[in-house]
């Protein structure tokens, strides 16, 4: 998975893009087809941290974005925040998978 972070308005340490990195990483064991993420940091307003996850699966884009007072919980809220549609997306997929043949074939 191809993972860009990007900091506005501050200089993003090692250790934070780090901890970035291996949450979206840990993203992957809810859906396992995520091709691309794009994180943005951003320290805009004095006391407001936000982050924005983009992240591409296959065939749609799943943005989850948090505002809080450190980068820290804006990580954490926005990772959860991810995390939630990544997991309604795989299960409507799930839900709509087609039945097989014989499945259809036993109904009649």
């Amino acid at each position: 998975m191809d993972i860009n972070i990007t900091a506005r308005h501050f200089n993003a340490s090692a250790g934070l893009q780090s901890r970035v990195q291996d949450e979206i990483e840990k993203l992957g064991k809810f859906y396992p087809n995520i091709t691309s993420a794009s994180v943005v940091l951003d320290q805009e307003v004095e006391h407001m941290r936000r982050c924005e996850i983009s992240l591409n699966i296959k065939g749609s884009v799943i943005v989850a974005s948090a505002d809080e007072e450190n980068m820290g919980k804006a990580i954490d809220t926005a990772v959860e925040r991810a995390k939630t549609q990544l997991k309604k997306h795989n299960e409507k997929q799930k839900d709509h998978k087609t039945q097989s043949l014989s499945e259809l074939v036993n109904k009649w």
